[in-house]
């Protein structure tokens, strides 16, 4: 019998990345010209779905060019286009009928198998567990499921932090707290690019064992997050050279308002620094206190002082995380934290407006929050 993958989820990078991967390793780096490869472009404008998977359903059939083995791609196909038809009145077109045919054919071919030195590798969108051709699927084909990290899930940042050390455990490579906040919070919630990211980082360190912040800074992508994060972070230190070096990299890069991405990260810093400060004052912290005292009396905290904290956004960050603003926030008095708070707003409403250089604004927010003594 022959082999066949399905590749789906809702993390299309992880998946174009998978089904990519897997082609290589069946065709060669240049699979297109291969002559034993057959692609049906499922993202194509002109996909003729009853049309292109009859021809999928034939080309199974067929021996392999000079009968060698055979490869048959069903490429980046959503999945949606595949469920146009259904006990809706609206949908039962002629059109419509004759795709349930043809699937139903299609579905038939996967439940019994292909034939031996044949391989059907299917990189389908978001494929609905409950559906007949997942079913079909699971009894005959090797699936893998990627899925992106659901920003609304409490623990979204944790599963992002999982993966990232589950690589880095697999490629015997040590990375810093630091670093993996890095990565966890740039690389956005598809764990394609977390991944792509970490073997850049993989790369860069080699034949080192061990990745930093720097590392991060220096070779993970620049984009406006990254700027955001990085920028933010430097001015919670109170590192101006380090912000201006970060504006100078990235204000002129080539994105829609780079700038906008990171004041509003400058204002989600602040604003967490402000809360988190607040909560360990009600705790009993002192802005001496150490990271083992502090991540010890975050993880004994009574219910009912609990229940007294309206902010639980310090509970919900991962504890090294939670350190890491704490220790940035005792370097702001309360009347310095709302003072730049203040002039956070100012710089949004003038980069709003458009009527400055976005990156002079940037600067001088920079210098203000930076310097001491307000």
């Amino acid at each position: 019998m022959g082999k066949i993958y399905l590749i789906t989820g809702s993390d299309e990078y992880a998946i174009k990345g998978k089904s990519r991967e897997i082609i290589t390793s069946l065709c060669g780096k240049d699979a297109e010209s291969n002559p034993c490869l057959e692609i049906i472009h499922g993202d194509s404008p002109d996909l003729d779905l009853p049309r292109d998977i009859g021809l999928l359903i034939e080309s199974v059939a067929t021996p392999a060019f000079l009968g060698s083995a055979k490869t048959i791609w069903l490429k980046n196909l959503d999945f949606e286009k595949l469920e146009i038809f259904s006990d809706d009145d609206n949908k039962k077109s002629k059109g419509a009928k004759t795709l349930e045919e043809v699937f139903e054919n299609f579905l038939d071919l996967l439940k019994s198998g292909i034939p031996d030195e044949t391989t059907l590798v299917m990189s389908v969108f978001a494929v609905d567990k409950r559906s007949a051709f997942f079913k079909a699927c699971q009894k005959t084909a090797e699936i893998s499921l990627f899925e992106k990290v659901d920003l609304k899930s409490k623990d979204w940042n944790d599963k992002l932090r999982t993966v990232i050390h589950d690589s880095c455990r697999q490629n015997n490579v040590r990375i810093s707290e630091d670093a993996v906040a890095f990565v966890s919070e740039t690389a956005g919630v598809d764990v394609g690019r977390v991944k792509s990211e970490l073997e850049k980082l993989f790369a860069y360190v080699y034949p080192g064992k061990a990745i930093s912040l720097a590392d991060c800074k220096n070779i993970c992508s620049r984009t406006p997050e990254t700027a955001g994060w990085t920028f933010s972070n430097a001015l919670a230190e109170r590192n101006l050279k380090e912000a201006i070096d970060i504006l100078n990299v990235f204000v002129n890069m080539d994105s829609k308002s780079p700038e906008m991405k990171i004041i509003y990260a400058v204002m989600g810093q602040f604003q967490d620094l402000i809360k988190i400060k607040a909560v360990c004052r009600k705790l009993g912290l002192k802005d001496t206190a150490g990271q083992s005292e502090f991540e010890s009396k975050l993880n004994n905290v009574p219910p009912s002082v609990k229940l007294e904290i309206k902010d639980e956004s310090i509970f919900k960050m991962h504890p090294y995380r939670a350190w890491k603003v704490f220790s940035s926030a005792t370097r702001f008095s309360d009347n310095e934290l709302a003072s730049i708070l203040s002039e956070i707003l100012k710089a949004n409403k003038a980069l709003v407006s458009g009527a400055v250089s976005p990156r002079m604004e940037l600067e001088a927010l920079a210098i203000r929050i930076c310097r001491k003594n307000r």
